[in-house]
């Protein structure tokens, strides 16, 4: 489990991902394992994370199983883990959703990923 609340709080303070996701208005799902859970990012600040039941479309998704989403979160990632875009080609990330919104916000997407890891492991 992540603290998502230090996600979102880590997230909106971090100047890199404000100047990466700015104009960024998406809904993304983020499925690690069996949880899903739907961040919410209106004009390039985290809105709102929550747990995902289903229903309702997202703009972008991004779903692997649980023991690729603990290698990629590693303090020091593993070759082909440091990155989502690797880890897509190399192991078991899908990403599906709006390519033109995935390509255009891919370095807001990588600092979320990097902020995901640092939560992460400020927890261990």
């Amino acid at each position: 489990m992540l603290d998502w609340d230090g996600v979102k709080t880590k997230a909106n303070a971090d100047g890199e991902f404000g100047i990466h996701a700015r104009m960024w208005n998406a809904s993304l799902r983020i499925s690690i394992g069996d949880q899903r859970t739907r961040i919410d990012i209106e004009g390039g600040t985290v809105k709102e994370i929550q747990p995902w039941h289903g229903g309702g479309p997202t703009d972008l998704a991004i779903s692997a199983p649980q023991q690729d989403w603990d290698e990629l979160l590693q303090a020091v990632p593993k070759p082909f883990y440091q990155d989502l875009y690797p880890a897509s080609i190399h192991h078991g990330f899908e990403i599906t959703g709006d390519r033109d919104n995935y390509c255009a916000y891919y370095p807001a997407i990588r600092r979320l990923i990097e902020i995901l890891r640092e939560v992460r492991n400020a927890e261990i």
